[in-house]
């Protein structure tokens, strides 16, 4: 029978399983991060693990939702600090900051290796339709900042954006050497178009 733990002692733990999954997933994916390992990282026994997540996929979805909503937060709090003062470069490095924070997090690789779709394939029902219904980040929370988007272009924006953006799945054979600088670019122009067609 697992011990009686405090409000303090379960805060700990559940914070360490959070950490090692996180570090887990940086380091092997989901599909190699395992409840055996995990708790071996966390020093506690399995049956504990039991206690805090029913599942590997709720702790997995938990980091994941976690770290989204940690960059959700400071995405809005950018786009607030901009928002009185546009121009084209501030809004072209803004995107690049999300994908830079992006990628340098377990997000990407998370996302476009297909570990969130197996994770979200094992959600409860009530967990995946709030996950459906959640907020995302997304480049037309971008564009709602820019004053004086044709709304029907601005769906196509989006899109532009959001193809760019998965460009990343296609890093090597674009190079990964001259990525970075390709995707400033990309972005840099569909940014300047915008700019240009609410000017006339």
């Amino acid at each position: 029978m697992p011990v009686a733990l405090s409000k303090k002692e379960r805060t700990i733990i559940k914070k360490k399983l959070q950490e090692a999954a996180e570090n887990s997933l940086m380091k092997y994916g989901a599909k190699k991060t395992t409840v055996d390992n995990l708790v071996k990282s966390v020093n506690i026994p399995k049956g504990t693990f039991y206690l805090f997540y029913p599942s590997k996929a709720m702790l997995l979805y938990e980091v994941f939702q976690i770290k989204h909503d940690e960059l959700q937060d400071e995405f809005v709090k950018k786009v607030l600090e901009i928002k009185d003062d546009l121009s084209p470069k501030k809004v072209s490095d803004l995107i690049f900051d999300v994908y830079k924070k992006l990628d340098s997090s377990f997000l990407m690789s998370f996302m476009t290796s297909g570990d969130l779709e197996i994770i979200i394939s094992q959600l409860p029902l009530e967990v995946l339709q709030k996950h459906i219904e959640g907020d995302e980040i997304s480049m037309d929370k971008i564009l709602s900042i820019i004053p004086n988007v044709n709304e029907e272009l601005s769906v196509i924006y989006g899109a532009s954006l959001r193809l760019v953006m998965s460009s990343v799945l296609h890093k090597k054979e674009i190079g990964i050497k001259y990525y970075d600088e390709a995707l400033k670019l990309s972005i840099k122009g569909i940014i300047n178009q915008i700019f240009e067609e609410i000017k006339t």
